[in-house]
């Protein structure tokens, strides 16, 4: 049997032994932490895309073949938006963050270069002594994938008016990038919001498909691991020349939103990027607004649910 002076080593050396586990627990603990920290990258989109088809002579050469690829390009673009391609952008600290260029989603160029395609599934469409033409990537399904990426805001001018009378007029088919950063509550409580806003203005002189969406630029990610700042959500809205309320934009998806592609009668309509105080201080307050006349990227139109 151990005498009372064992009994008092073994339970010293017992108390020791514990306090060393868990010392040494901490710091395998603290030293796994610091191996897995997950620092967030951007994450990356693949978005389908495809020129429309177009109708040429027989010759191979009557194909417009630039104008198409650059078509291509446009709908990825929009397709990127579309998909909330949010450009992420890890903050650490506010000195490191004006530091940082502020960039703006576009398309990658294709991996293997474009496919210049004579298709005859839309042979049908096109005249007898036509012959139908689109570009994709060089792939071998008729839809492909394109990757999302980004390029400096310095490349890009910045569009949007203060205020209905300084609306931006917008006359053709187009993705442009706003900044909320300078704006005003121009249109504010009870039909918009209480955070700053910008204004665009377009004419249509027929009957025309109209369909628009706006993104926000930029999601914030914490430098602490695990917490993440969700993309703001703009808000949209669509008005007559009388500043009667045709449309309002839904929840796209998080930090897009879009009006549902409609038929719009000729006329003057304004379209109003709003934000609320919460909202877009979230971000950079830059955002890509998407006007397209006559395109098919959103879905079909609707002709219900206009607040005519």
């Amino acid at each position: 049997m151990l005498s009372a002076k064992g009994h008092a080593m073994c339970e010293q050396r017992s108390r020791f032994l514990k306090s060393a586990l868990i010392v040494f627990g901490l710091l395998v603990t603290q030293l796994l932490l610091a191996g897995c920290e997950i620092r967030p990258k951007p994450f990356v989109h693949l978005v389908e895309y495809q020129s429309n088809t177009s109708c040429a002579t027989t010759d191979a050469d009557g194909c417009p073949w630039g104008a198409l690829e650059q078509e291509a390009e446009f709908s990825v673009l929009v397709n990127c938006l579309l998909a909330g391609a949010n450009v992420l952008e890890i903050k650490e600290d506010e000195a490191q963050a004006q530091r940082i260029i502020p960039l703006v989603v576009t398309p990658l160029p294709p991996r293997y270069g474009y496919e210049r395609r004579h298709d005859a599934t839309y042979g049908n469409s096109c005249r007898s002594d036509q012959t139908a033409c689109s570009v994709t990537s060089q792939h071998e399904r008729a839809m492909t994938w394109a990757t999302c990426g980004t390029k400096p805001l310095t490349d890009e001018g910045l569009r949007g008016g203060e205020d209905r009378m300084h609306a931006d007029d917008l006359d053709r088919t187009a993705v442009v990038t706003g900044s909320l950063a300078n704006a005003t509550d121009d249109y504010s409580l009870p039909d918009g919001l209480d955070g700053p806003d910008q204004w665009y203005r377009f004419t249509i002189r027929e009957k025309t498909r109209v369909e628009v969406a706006v993104a926000a630029n930029r999601a914030m990610w914490s430098g602490v691991v695990g917490l993440v700042q969700t993309a703001w959500q703009p808000a949209l809205s669509l008005l007559s020349s009388d500043s009667t309320k045709v449309q309002t934009g839904h929840v796209h998806r998080a930090g897009v939103t879009a009006l549902f592609p409609a038929e719009l009668e000729p006329g003057t309509y304004y379209l109003v990027v709003d934000s609320s105080i919460v909202e877009w201080q979230r971000g950079d307050g830059l955002y890509r607004l998407y006007l397209g006349f006559d395109q098919t990227l959103m879905g079909p139109s609707i002709e219900r649910g206009l607040l005519f």
